[in-house]
């Protein structure tokens, strides 16, 4: 179990300082990476919902990156063309998600990159700071269950401890005003973008999107926060 614990850490670790190089890395650089995530999570997406368009993510992302507009089209029309294919309602809605989590969502990312080159390492420190408390503060006092049909293991404790060190974060990086009134919005978007996901698996009856980061999952388990918290960041940084 010990051993397991340390195997944990060290791999997040590695995968937090991969992160950080890339959103430190040069836009072009910076741009791969997020194709390369769209690619992934759209193909780690398309198992679990036994989905065979995986490309629809990329290809939502490259429409989103020209407009968020353009995008939104594309992933309806991909839908639309889902549902003719198959004659399906499910088929309309497993298009809609993939496109969505896998294309749309990340397009926030470049966003966020185009509008400060260190926006994406700000909205990290946040999405981190609420992930770890949350997950250490909820492993040690733990005991009442926030959401137990999608997050057995998840407790008010748990994002209590998260809040807490998620408000902190922003006190330091925006300032004390900036800091309580965004702390509600951007924590909100991280727990709803990780029962959001909890959601999906539970559906599809399975623990992990993929094994690609090992104990920690796949990149669709690692990015569900950053990915939702996205677009709220951008909003409050333009209000």
């Amino acid at each position: 179990m010990e051993l397991s614990f340390k195997s944990r850490e060290k791999a997040g670790l590695l995968i937090g300082i991969f992160t950080i190089v890339i959103s430190l890395s040069p836009y072009p650089f910076f741009l791969l990476g997020l194709v390369f995530l769209s690619f992934v999570i759209g193909y780690e997406l398309s198992r679990a919902l036994d989905f065979t368009y995986f490309y629809f993510a990329p290809l939502t992302l490259f429409a989103s990156l020209v407009s968020t507009e353009l995008g939104l089209l594309l992933a309806f029309l991909l839908s639309l063309y889902s549902g003719w294919r198959f004659w399906s309602l499910q088929s309309m809605l497993k298009s809609l998600l993939l496109s969505s989590y896998g294309g749309l969502l990340p397009s926030f990312l470049s966003n966020l990159k185009s509008m400060d080159s260190y926006a994406v390492i700000k909205l990290l420190i946040f999405v981190w700071a609420v992930d770890i408390f949350s997950y250490y503060v909820g492993k040690s006092f733990g005991k009442t269950p926030l959401a137990p049909r999608l997050s057995p293991k998840k407790t008010w404790e748990g994002l209590l401890g998260g809040a807490i060190a998620g408000t902190l974060a922003l006190l330091i990086l925006h300032g004390f005003l900036k800091g309580l009134l965004w702390s509600p919005l951007l924590i909100t978007a991280a727990l709803f973008g990780d029962l959001f996901k909890s959601f999906i698996k539970r559906q599809v009856g399975i623990k992990d999107f993929s094994h690609v980061l090992g104990e920690h999952g796949g990149f669709t388990d690692r990015f569900d926060s950053l990915l939702f918290t996205a677009p709220v960041y951008i909003f409050l940084l333009k209000f």
